[in-house]
């Protein structure tokens, strides 16, 4: 009678899943943006649906110096990991300044599970800010406002395809490493603007 043998471990089997695992990791690691370049490259590829406009080349917000509310110094690099719409404006949010502030209210609100990951700020060019305008803010409770030079932030957008223009309300995207990417008018529709919201948080890191 023919002794059975025993079946002896497939060790094949194993190295084979190694192997799969290392190249995924590698390829990950690979293919990871190390640039603005790369990373709006592979945003694209990715599906963007880039209903905005993209800001090129991308700048830093960290060039321009920043105050709070407490007119302290608002420092990017302390602040929490997100995402943030910068709207500018002066001491008088007039009829343009209102709608896209509330146009970016209502986009805030619907993001749903990506709302934390965000933030809006009304970045004010001079020294004070009007009553009327204060009033206005407070319908905002999720809204924080910043002091800025308008010159510095003139120059700041000079060399891009969107630079300021006092004429025209435009809100900016900047990235959670505080590069500013894209931007928005009165002309893009709300579910648009989450949409492209929504894309790039759903490929970036949640912080």
């Amino acid at each position: 009678m023919a002794r059975s043998e025993g079946k002896k471990p497939v060790y094949w089997q194993v190295w084979v899943m190694v192997a799969m695992l290392s190249t995924v990791i590698v390829a990950g690691f690979l293919l990871f943006p190390h640039t603005q370049e790369q990373r709006d490259r592979i945003l694209k590829k990715l599906g963007t649906t880039n209903h905005g406009e993209f800001v090129t080349p991308a700048v830093s917000i960290k060039e321009i110096e920043l105050r709070d509310a407490e007119d302290q110094p608002w420092l990017f690099d302390q602040q929490k990991v997100k995402w943030r719409m910068i709207i500018p404006g002066s001491a008088s949010c007039e009829q343009q300044c209102r709608d896209l502030l509330y146009l970016t209210r209502q986009v805030h609100i619907s993001l749903g599970k990506y709302s934390r990951r965000f933030e809006r700020y009304y970045l004010n060019f001079d020294d004070h800010v009007d009553g009327e305008t204060v009033e206005y803010l407070k319908l905002h409770p999720f809204l924080h406002t910043l002091q800025g030079d308008r010159q510095a932030f003139s120059q700041l957008l000079s060399g891009t395809n969107t630079p300021l223009n006092t004429d025209e309300a435009r809100a900016y995207l900047v990235d959670q490493n505080g590069m500013v990417m894209m931007s928005y008018t009165l002309a893009n529709k709300g579910h648009d603007i989450i949409e492209d919201i929504e894309h790039l948080m759903k490929y970036s890191p949640a912080g």
